[in-house]
């Protein structure tokens, strides 16, 4: 999600091939139609379901990718304070329970962020399919709270913060945190790639430079341990996936592109400076309405991980998930 207001924007780069696979709607927000809605971040559940954080509302939504149904499964009420809500990642506690973190805001309009309304919230699933919600911790002095991704496997995250341009690491189990990065400017999606061996990787979209970029960073602090990598330049960019070849390093990332309303295959080498990767469309005019934006990618799980999922919005109806058919 960006804090401005953001207009269709054309950019230049270069791509190998043209875009050749077909979106295929999943799942669209019931109702009356909402033209303004879209999904901010979406996170697949181990039992392949998806769990989509609302942009322009306090919800949650769990979607079955493979019927179509969709549930709106948390909702905040005012008193919370919520009106968006942003990143969602799963966090493992060691307690064998399903958890998640999310964040949530006060933005009524682009670059209107209520000063003290950021927080961060667990929701906790039931092997019944009930859902819990309870405050982690509010961060009166943040802006706004946009990706987070865990850490390791030991309960933390990492929380990006558009507007204060850092990174925050939490302890789920306790709500505290540290800034371990600053000076991120245009930070926005991020996901990481290990600690093994004392390090590991932040990946991270920038929005205002239009690139994406990765930073090694301390597995214990999350502090940086050299300069930032980039892989892609002149590209729209907002949140995006992974897929990573656990045996060379390198890996592949799935760019959604905001109001370029497509999915873009970014293929880079293993770390370090290995340099620009190559850039791939994969598919383009995502909502079928030729504008609209997509904020985010996500791979299933099991029979569905060849499957790319994306969040797609403002098309002139309301927000979808639409799939992608990689293999």
């Amino acid at each position: 999600m960006q804090l401005s207001q953001s207009f269709p924007v054309v950019i230049l780069s270069a791509c190998s091939v043209v875009a050749s696979v077909n979106p295929v709607t999943v799942f669209t927000l019931p109702g009356p139609v909402k033209p303004s809605s879209w999904f901010e971040n979406l996170v697949v559940r181990p039992n392949g379901r998806i769990l989509a954080t609302r942009g322009d509302a306090p919800e949650i939504w769990q979607i079955n990718p493979s019927t179509g149904a969709g549930e709106m499964l948390v909702s905040l009420p005012p008193s919370t304070g919520a009106l968006n809500l942003t990143g969602i990642s799963r966090v493992h506690m060691g307690d064998g329970d399903e958890t998640y973190v999310f964040g949530s805001s006060h933005i009524p309009a682009p670059l209107q962020v209520t000063p003290g309304s950021a927080k961060v919230w667990t929701l906790k699933m039931a092997d019944s399919g009930s859902a819990s919600v309870s405050l982690l911790a509010s961060i009166p002095a943040a802006g706004f709270l946009n990706g987070i991704a865990e850490w390791g496997r030991n309960g933390r995250v990492l929380i990006s913060d558009t507007e204060r341009e850092a990174v925050y690491l939490m302890d789920v189990a306790t709500g505290s945190f540290t800034t371990p990065l600053t000076n991120l400017t245009g930070i926005n999606g991020i996901k990481t790639v290990g600690p093994t061996h004392g390090s590991g990787y932040l990946y991270r979209a920038d929005h205002m430079s239009l690139t994406l970029s990765r930073i090694p960073i301390d597995a214990a602090r999350a502090t940086a341990l050299g300069p930032a990598e980039l892989l892609a330049n002149q590209q729209l960019i907002d949140d995006f996936s992974l897929k990573m070849d656990k045996h060379g390093g390198t890996g592949k990332a799935y760019l959604g592109t905001m109001y370029d309303n497509s999915v873009v295959e970014v293929a880079f080498g293993s770390q370090p400076s290995s340099g620009l990767g190559v850039k791939t469309p994969v598919a383009t005019n995502l909502t079928g309405t030729g504008f609209g934006l997509c904020t985010v990618t996500v791979f299933g799980r099991g029979r569905n991980k060849d499957k790319l999922y994306a969040a797609v919005g403002q098309g002139g109806g309301s927000a979808q998930i639409v799939v992608l058919d990689l293999s």
